[in-house]
């Protein structure tokens, strides 16, 4: 997992709210998720933002979490999200979660946490996958629990499918020339995310369907809303 293009990507962003494709308001994103895992997720454990971006999502957690740690691999959304969403709780820091030596110390400095994550599977290759996988059941530990929001590969077929048709979406065609978001084979096909974290040691206890609310807007004005699946699980007891 490298971080140059995503401090590219950062870096030259405008710094206001909603300018990322993903970056939308709290009300449309982690107050819509948070009814989906509270209910498993123990409130005095931190949580983790797993590629917290600009930090909007992170700061609206940290009302509901006592300590929150945002985390992602491009330094610059880093500095972004610790000028534009600081909290009296949250804190902000560059890790690539890919580093066993990260890991090691995270989990040391935290103990079992709670992880939330959204669209950063989809990014990684298969073997990445797998190994970002084994860091988040290493963080979770016995007690915590992940709330994951994914693309599919349904998620793909409608991107490609709209920006084919001409739809004037600067946002995400641009993510499409940078990052091949809509050609990217995403971790699973739509009805097997599930399996997918089950065959890496998770235990699922929800999942399902569920929008991604963009800051993109149709030619018609209507918000941009892609498909994507959700899954909140644990790490699955061992033998």
């Amino acid at each position: 997992m490298t971080g140059g293009a995503w401090d590219v990507f950062w870096s030259t962003l405008p710094a206001e709210p909603g300018a990322a494709l993903w970056d939308s308001s709290p009300r449309l994103t982690a107050e819509r998720h948070l009814p989906l895992f509270r209910g498993h997720a123990d409130p005095s454990l931190p949580l983790i933002d797993i590629g917290c971006g600009s930090g909007r999502q992170t700061q609206w957690l940290a009302r509901h979490f006592r300590r929150v740690v945002g985390l992602d691999i491009a330094g610059a959304a880093v500095e972004l999200a610790a000028a534009s969403h600081p909290a009296p709780n949250v804190a902000y820091r560059r890790a690539d979660l890919l580093d066993q030596d990260t890991v090691a110390a995270l989990r040391a400095e935290f103990g079992d946490v709670n992880v939330y994550m959204r669209g950063v599977l989809h990014q990684l290759t298969a073997d990445d996958r797998t190994r970002m996988l084994t860091t988040i059941r290493l963080l979770l530990g016995r007690t915590g629990v992940l709330f994951a929001q994914e693309l599919t590969e349904r998620t793909g077929w409608y991107v490609a499918e709209l920006l084919a048709g001409g739809a004037q979406l600067p946002k995400t065609a641009g993510l499409a020339a940078q990052f091949d978001f809509g050609a990217r084979i995403a971790p699973a096909h739509d009805g097997r995310l599930r399996l997918l974290f089950e065959g890496n040691g998770f235990e699922v206890v929800a999942d399902g369907d569920i929008s991604l609310h963009t800051t993109e807007h149709t030619s018609g004005g209507h918000p941009l809303e892609l498909p994507t699946r959700y899954i909140v699980a644990r790490a699955a007891a061992r033998p």
